[in-house]
C-alpha cells in the first residue's frame, strides 16, 4: 500500500513539473517576442529619426 502512494504522489509531482515546465517555456516565448519587437520598433525609430537627433 505504501509503495502505491508513493507511485501516485510522484506521479502527481512529475506532472506538475510538466506543467511548469509548459508555463515557462510560454514565458520564456512571450518575453522574447516582446524584447525582440521591442528592439525592433527601436531600430526604426532611429533609423527614421523619430528618436534621437
Amino acid at each position: 500500500m505504501t509503495t502505491d502512494k508513493t507511485t501516485t504522489s510522484q506521479n502527481a509531482v512529475g506532472e506538475s513539473k510538466k506543467e511548469l515546465n509548459q508555463k515557462t517555456s510560454k514565458q520564456f516565448v512571450i518575453s522574447t517576442t516582446i524584447g525582440v519587437l521591442t528592439i525592433l520598433i527601436l531600430a526604426a525609430s532611429y533609423y527614421y529619426g523619430l528618436i534621437g537627433s
